[in-house]
């Protein structure tokens, strides 16, 4: 099986090049001869440069690519996928991660295992605890396996080979502009222009494919200011992988899946209803021209209901697989109207108890005015 080969991506923060090439060289590796290519978007800036060169990679080849001419991130990064083309299969690095010691591993793992699935796009090394378009927590069900898979591609490491990219370029080269989706989350849709990932989210939902992703984290981003983000922040850390195992992979179709927006697939069977007419959406966040007949959510809907279940499990689907009795998550049929529905008003206060236990109200607003005052400032 071939390498995969380490692609490094920066652009003008010198001392974010030097951490992530530090978490590279500190990370323990079970293979040899691994390719290292450190690529840099033009800029006024040498230093980048100079630490990519400097820098000693003990454990195979090195590259350092230095473009003319400024690329902006889209183009950068999908320059640094068509390197697949050369070494069969990419990581690719932004200079704001860093990566945990078990990290090649993990990728050289789950490549072997899932790197000629047709429903597989890519695999994912960061592990996100949020939901898009939602503040609260994410919570994969666990069923003793290490990888679940979800319809989302994450843009804090991942790894190409050449079928995944060489079937997602194809597909971008005939999309040049993003067409309105109804199952794609508007933040999505709305991203720069300079982002690539909200193509290949695009893609991976229109393909139904899927990115394999570890419970545990295997990087971490400093959210450093640059191309997005005018200051840095930490809340953009994950719980990051510090040790190292044997990973556990189940076949793809026995696998835990979640489509993007993070609603578990699959919950359809455990109703006794056709997955064609059925949609998931627990916390409320997908539009609603895309719903079907059959709606399964924790929001009142003014839809008639057909049953409903509690809201204490964790995940959430667990509470509908264990059949918990409740009134918390509704499975409703769109077709019919419910005349006597009333809006409850109390149900964000039910999401972030659920998402974050008891709510402690003075510190929350306390919170928020800070941070309303920092925006102001």
């Amino acid at each position: 099986m071939e390498k995969i080969a380490v692609v490094v991506v920066g652009y003008n923060r010198p001392d974010s090049m030097r951490r992530i090439l530090n978490s590279l060289a500190k990370a323990v590796y079970q293979e040899k001869d691994i390719p290292l290519v450190i690529s840099i978007d033009h800029s006024r800036i040498e230093e980048v440069a100079q630490v990519a060169r400097e820098f000693q990679w003990n454990y195979g080849s090195k590259e350092v690519i230095c473009h003319k001419e400024r690329l902006g991130l889209r183009k950068h990064i999908i320059s640094c996928g068509d390197l697949t083309e050369k070494y069969g299969a990419v990581m690719i690095l932004e200079d704001d991660l860093y990566v945990s010691p078990d990290y090649y591993n993990y990728a050289m793992s789950t490549l072997k295992k899932y790197g000629e699935h047709p429903k597989i796009a890519g695999i994912g090394l960061n592990t996100k605890r949020e939901l898009l378009e939602s503040p609260y927590p994410f919570f994969p069900r666990h069923t003793g396996y290490d990888v679940y898979f979800q319809q989302f591609a994450t843009s804090w490491g991942q790894v190409w080979n050449k079928r995944m990219w060489n079937t997602f370029k194809e597909w971008y080269e005939a999309h040049p502009v993003l067409p309105p989706n109804v199952h794609m989350p508007v933040s999505v849709l709305h991203y720069p222009e300079s982002s690539w990932a909200k193509f290949y989210q695009s893609y991976v939902v229109e393909k139904d494919k899927y990115y394999v992703f570890s419970y545990d984290s295997l990087t971490t981003n400093f959210g450093d200011a640059g191309e997005h983000f005018n200051h840095s922040s930490s809340a953009f850390q994950s719980l990051l992988f510090y040790g190292k195992k044997e990973y556990r992979m189940p076949e793809f179709e026995d696998g835990v899946k979640y489509d993007i927006y993070g609603e578990p697939v699959g919950l359809s069977a455990y109703l006794d209803l056709p997955e064609e007419e059925f949609t998931c959406d627990f916390w409320g966040r997908k539009q609603e021209a895309s719903y079907k007949r059959y709606l399964l959510t924790c929001c009142n809907k003014p839809y008639k209901k057909i049953k409903q279940y509690s809201m204490c499990m964790k995940p959430m689907e667990l509470n509908v697989i264990e059949e918990i009795p409740g009134h918390d998550i509704t499975l409703y049929d769109t077709s019919k109207t419910d005349t006597t529905f009333v809006p409850d008003k109390k149900e964000r206060i039910r999401f972030l108890e659920y998402g974050y236990g008891i709510i402690n109200g003075r510190d929350l607003l306390k919170w928020a005015i800070e941070r309303m005052l920092q925006k102001i400032r």
